[in-house]
């Protein structure tokens, strides 16, 4: 069995980069059990989350983020919510999507919780013809301001994020800024890609291999699939329609239980309708 999927942070302080290693094997078969779309649309959602997850690694205590993509052409709707914590859920819809998309029209919605503020951060992306691995690393500039690139295993569940940080020196030691993010991961890509190829989710393993290079840990986090659907959230969201456009918009004539369906985990719920009417 595959332990938990797991986030991995590096620094490379005389270089100026920060380096954040995503596993996620345990994650996307997970997902894979849960979601019923196949071929081309799965394999964009395991890499949208292989990129998407590894924001992880900007959340502060506490924090929560949503990242919702309303794609026009071609129509779906991806939205992925995750926690500090490291857990997360997300959907693709429809279903039955079966298409890796080159480019993406629409909008991204990224929203942001912090504790102690009643509003979220919310900050609107217009994506046109936007390429698709382009997408987070277009969030990351216009909603962070980061200069970073995303890189996804071809071998493996696995990705990789690099940032470059600001031209300051960290603890007194001279910083390199001469090279760029993608000079920066053409020196160690193929270094990096003999990881992806070795298929491990051996902590130790991946740690040294990634120390090798110069880099320093910082740290690490399990990630990994929960939702937080219950009968009573339910029950709470059928009541808030019923209130405002009656029971018959619920069930039909005749019609004295139904069954709801978490969109995200796909777990069922039986709802009677005398629990509206008694």
């Amino acid at each position: 069995m595959l332990p938990e999927s797991r986030l991995y942070s590096f620094i490379d302080q005389k270089a100026g980069f920060t380096l954040h290693f995503l596993e996620g094997q345990k994650l996307i078969s997970d997902l894979a059990v849960i979601h019923s779309n196949s071929g081309g649309g799965f394999h964009y959602f395991r890499d949208a989350i292989l990129s998407i997850q590894l924001m992880v690694a900007y959340l502060k205590p506490g924090e929560g983020l949503g990242i919702y993509i309303d794609s026009e052409e071609p129509y779906f709707r991806l939205k992925v919510e995750m926690s500090e914590q490291g857990q997360m859920r997300t959907l693709l819809l429809p279903e039955d999507f079966n298409e890796f998309p080159k480019s993406i029209t629409g909008r991204c919605r990224v929203v942001k919780t912090m504790p102690n503020e009643a509003h979220p951060y919310t900050s609107i992306i217009e994506l046109k013809d936007v390429n698709f691995h382009e997408v987070v690393n277009t969030i990351l500039r216009e909603s962070y301001q980061f200069n970073s690139e995303i890189f996804i295993s071809e071998e493996s569940d696995q990705s990789v994020m690099i940032m470059k940080l600001p031209s300051i020196n960290i603890n007194k030691i001279q910083i390199d800024h001469t090279l760029s993010v993608l000079e920066y991961w053409k020196k160690h890509e193929s270094h990096i890609s003999e990881l992806f190829k070795q298929h491990t989710s051996e902590y130790d393993i991946i740690q040294s291999h990634l120390e090798r290079i110069g880099l320093l840990y910082l740290g690490s986090r399990e990630i990994k699939f929960n939702c937080t659907c219950s009968r009573e959230r339910m029950l709470n969201g059928l009541w808030s329609i019923i209130k405002t456009s009656g029971i018959d918009q619920i069930f039909l004539p005749g019609e004295t239980e139904i069954e709801t369906k978490c969109d995200y985990c796909k777990t069922s719920y039986l709802i009677l309708k005398e629990e509206f009417t008694n």
